[in-house]
């Protein structure tokens, strides 16, 4: 995950103004909420429901189509050069992209008597694109854990071969309360991180290991206590699920191959540029430039609009410090 700055891209007219698509949509979800509202606070006092047609329709959902409008699709894919918000994979490689919801519209996994937020289902900056596994809460396969690390990412729900992750409606908050359409300005301090809003690097820190790479990622440590955020993320999205560790580590390997490979033409280089031979000296400047597309190969891999690029971001500062 990275931190990505949502003013680059403006706001898609769809959801601009009261006479947009987005706009016409929250005007008729707030007339239906209002009157779901009321029925179940009726149906709570023991009075007989109000007979209108919000009434037959308080069983059934709101139908809410306008944060999926081809053009919010298409900007979220420029925003995040078609990645995933979360985990940084290429949706476009695997099945089209999911408009996410960072709170989620319709309802909140666990949490009774709350609608959900439903006025922020065609806002801007609550959309995110995310791929399939990352949204979806779906059964995924699990690597094995390093035994030093078992204990800090196996939360029980992520005990065995497999677990449910994906965040779906799940949207957990440190706070006392949680926003509704009549307080919005309740400040819930969500437990996930927004990579519109936060620092993911604040939380999330990837394990880099030259001896054995493994492309886990852990929350960051605060005297000696783990970010609750980036811990929260890591399991509700799923961030260590098989798939996604066993292609970050693929990424690993292949900076280590280069890294060793660019040590390797650096020892040949210095000894045919010692020699007196012109021949010699002009193949090791050859050399050098060899050396300089590699590195050139392992900065492009860490540009924004690159699969786990973050991943190869934290690689190469332990490139530095090494």
């Amino acid at each position: 995950m990275r931190r990505v700055d949502r003013a680059l891209v403006s706001v898609p007219t769809v959801l601009v103004g009261e006479k947009s698509r987005g706009g016409k949509e929250l005007a008729k979800a707030k007339i239906f909420f209002e009157a779901q509202a009321k029925t179940e606070a009726a149906a709570v006092a023991g009075a007989p429901a109000p007979a209108t047609k919000a009434r037959k329709k308080k069983e059934k959902k709101f139908d809410f189509s306008a944060y999926s409008d081809e053009a919010v699709k298409y900007a979220l894919d420029k925003l995040f050069f078609g990645k995933c918000a979360y985990c940084e994979s290429r949706y476009a490689n695997q099945a089209p992209v999911d408009v996410e919801h960072y709170r989620p519209k319709g309802r909140i996994a666990g949490v009774a008597n709350h609608p959900g937020y439903w006025w922020l289902a065609m806002v801007w900056d609550n959309l995110l694109p995310s791929c399939i596994d990352c949204n979806r809460r779906r059964w995924q396969a699990l690597p094995t854990f390093p035994e030093s690390l078992e204990q800090l990412l196996a939360a029980p729900e992520m005990q065995g071969a497999k677990a449910s992750l994906g965040k779906q409606d799940l949207f957990p908050i440190a706070g006392a309360a949680r926003a509704t359409a009549d307080s919005p300005g309740i400040d819930e301090q969500p437990d996930l991180i927004n990579p519109c809003v936060d620092d993911p690097e604040e939380h999330l820190v990837f394990h880099v290991d030259r001896g054995d790479p493994l492309g886990l990622v852990l929350p960051t440590f605060k005297d000696n206590v783990p970010s609750r955020r980036g811990l929260t993320s890591i399991h509700v999205y799923g961030l260590n699920r098989l798939g996604l560790v066993q292609e970050r580590t693929r990424i690993l390997r292949k900076l280590d191959f280069l890294s060793r490979l660019i040590d390797e033409i650096g020892k040949i280089s210095e000894t045919l540029v010692a020699s007196r031979d012109q021949k010699n000296k002009t193949m090791g400047a050859r050399l050098d430039l060899l050396i300089n597309q590699i590195l050139d190969e392992i900065r492009a891999m860490a540009e924004p609009d690159q699969p786990y690029s973050s991943l190869v971001k934290a690689w190469s500062k332990t490139l530095i410090t090494n």
